[in-house]
């Protein structure tokens, strides 16, 4: 069975634009793991939700430039964090989980502390799991670049800045991107490895290159007409995240794992 294409309102969009990840079951039982409110939590990502992106970035300079912290991590910890949204809302509650970083460089905001929780989503109000965009869910063991801000009320944790904000490493020391392949973004990075795409961050990061680094900023608080409609629909449908059905890693058919 595949699973058809979802589309979030703005605020969902909002809420979820920075989700972050590589599938995998994370860090409890294949059956799940259970809310604060006793429903059974997903062990996958069982669908791909799109959304509209605050910002998008055509560059490395643009991404450097905009973002507020940067960092090379491996990920140590994966469980259940904090519900946003409720039944007032488009979409429900949506859930997300907290990934646990342990810091190998700071690039940016060095006064960062050694490791920090970021958040991804995650599961809806029925405890299926879900991938935003390209972002697939993380592993333990996952290592790489991520470039975060501060999550939306929630100081405590992190957010990738967008959903192009994370390059982790491969087993050939090349990167795999959380950006659309077919991004300009991608395309600029395309061919780095992880040395130099590190060399590449502290190079841009120069005070005499500051010049070459682009801010991009958000939209107004308020939503724009093209915002608050829906993501268009190519009339296609949306594959399993990995696409792939022989390796173990076929969702369930429900919530309940």
């Amino acid at each position: 069975m595949r699973t058809r294409r979802t589309r979030v309102s703005w605020r969902t969009a909002v809420a979820v634009a920075a989700a972050s990840a590589v599938i995998g079951a994370g860090a409890w039982s294949v059956s799940g793991e259970g809310s604060a409110d006793g429903a059974r939590l997903d062990a996958q990502a069982e669908r791909i939700v799109h959304g509209r992106e605050t910002r998008v970035f055509k560059s490395l300079e643009q991404l450097i430039g905009t973002t507020p912290y940067i960092v090379k991590a491996t990920v140590t910890d994966v469980r259940p964090g904090r519900t946003v949204g409720g039944e007032e809302d488009d979409g429900g509650a949506t859930q997300a989980r907290d990934v646990t970083l342990s810091i190998e460089t700071k690039y940016k905001k060095t006064l960062l502390p050694a490791t920090l929780v970021v958040e991804e989503w995650g599961w809806d109000d029925t405890g299926a799991g879900y991938q935003v965009e390209n972002v697939a869910w993380s592993e333990v063991g996952d290592k790489g670049y991520y470039f975060l801000t501060r999550s939306q009320d929630a100081d405590d944790r992190y957010r990738l800045i967008n959903t192009q904000g994370r390059m982790l490493e491969t087993g050939d020391g090349f990167l795999e991107l959380s950006a659309d392949p077919d991004s300009e973004l991608a395309v600029a990075v395309d061919g780095m490895d992880s040395l130099e795409f590190g060399q590449r961050i502290k190079y841009l990061l120069l005070p005499e290159n500051s010049d070459q680094l682009e801010t991009v900023t958000e939209p107004p608080t308020a939503p724009s007409a093209s915002q608050t409609a829906p993501a268009p629909e190519d009339g296609g449908e949306e594959p399993y995240p990995g696409d792939n059905v022989d390796d173990g890693s076929e969702p369930s058919a429900s919530a309940t794992g």
